[in-house]
């Protein structure tokens, strides 16, 4: 782009910029990069935008629609939180069953693989259900059972070996899955949990835990002792917040100290509705809040509730920002001292 010279040849009558009412043009001195350059509006991502630039071969660009930026910011500032100087282990655990657990710690696991550079793995904390496994499109499943790294401590010392024991989603997230089988002859207790625990923290900086409903069972104790962050789901009913609330009540008694003041809550919406209007769900986040370190809403989404796979590409728009949302959140604790809000214990 050619720059105007401060002495311009005079303009005929009524093309001066006093005559014309165009702006006179700035001084040399102060002409800015932006002024110099013309900066390209980047290409949309997708939708009716991408479709419209495509066709036109590029002469009409409307841009990215502004849920689209939101999303790029997010994905952004999760990609950009440092890593962890200690081991992160983030427990999700459900109010009641069918909440949404799994859900949220596959996505949660999904996001944060999907946009990090350091090791992140999900941990089927409840064998009592189905693998989480059959939640998640694979690249590879596991080539040895949970039972023989719970048998033997040394199975997995090596990065190599851990990886026999787990299997992998096609978006790169390693996955720790355990079956009533695999533990049979053995239960989950805390010994076992110990072990998983060893094993996992040797090799990942960063686990996502599902850990089931309720915290009745053996194992819990020890992840909510190993837990750096809590991420509590239930429905976004007014029910739902009072069983949230009495479940950081009894978090607060088995594990105690900063982990219950600092945990995450998720509203999940379902197809049974919350309290009947979108202020009344968002009221619920506004009383969570004030128990919690952070309340978000997760919207209903029909590729969430088929029980297939999850896939974050068949996410709808307001789904996907949420669990980014749940990510950033999570991230963020990364800086602060200790790794996050309580700091990492150990039990």
């Amino acid at each position: 782009m050619s720059v105007r010279s401060p002495h311009p040849e005079p303009a005929a009558d009524g093309a001066d910029g006093e005559g014309s009412g165009a702006p006179a043009p700035a001084p040399l001195s102060e002409l800015s990069a932006d002024t110099l350059i013309r900066r390209e509006r980047p290409a949309p991502k997708g939708g009716w935008r991408r479709a419209l630039y495509t066709v036109t071969g590029g002469r009409i660009n409307p841009g990215d629609s502004k849920i689209e930026q939101r999303r790029q910011e997010l994905e952004a500032a999760v990609g950009r939180a440092p890593l962890p100087e200690a081991h992160q282990s983030i427990v999700v655990l459900g109010t009641g069953a069918g909440v949404g657990t799994t859900t949220v710690a596959l996505g949660l696991g999904a996001v944060l693989a999907a946009h990090r550079g350091d090791r992140v793995i999900a941990v089927d904390g409840d064998p009592e259900r189905a693998p989480i496994t059959e939640r998640m499109a694979l690249k590879w499943h596991a080539e040895l059972p949970l039972q023989d790294l719970i048998a033997s401590p040394d199975a997995a010392v090596r990065y190599s070996d851990m990886n026999r024991f787990t299997a992998q989603t096609t978006g790169g997230l390693d996955v720790l899955a355990s079956t009533p089988g695999d533990t049979a002859s053995r239960p989950l207790g805390l010994e076992s949990v110990r072990r998983i625990s060893d094993a996992v923290e040797r090799h990942y900086p960063l686990q996502l835990v599902d850990a089931g409903t309720g915290l009745d069972r053996p194992g819990v104790p020890v992840l909510l002792a190993r837990c750096t962050r809590l991420v509590l789901v239930c429905p976004a009913t007014r029910e739902g917040a009072v069983a949230a609330a009495n479940a950081l009540d009894d978090v607060d008694a088995v594990a105690p100290g900063p982990l219950a003041a600092h945990a995450a809550v998720v509203l999940a919406k379902g197809p049974s509705g919350g309290p009947g209007t979108s202020a009344g769900v968002d009221d619920l986040e506004r009383q969570m809040d004030d128990r919690c370190a952070r309340a978000l809403q997760l919207p209903e989404d029909p590729h969430l509730a088929s029980g297939r796979p999850v896939d974050l590409a068949d996410l709808r728009a307001p789904s996907a920002l949420a669990l980014l949302e749940l990510a950033v959140e999570i991230t963020e604790g990364f800086a602060r001292p200790g790794g996050g809000p309580g700091g990492p214990r150990k039990g």
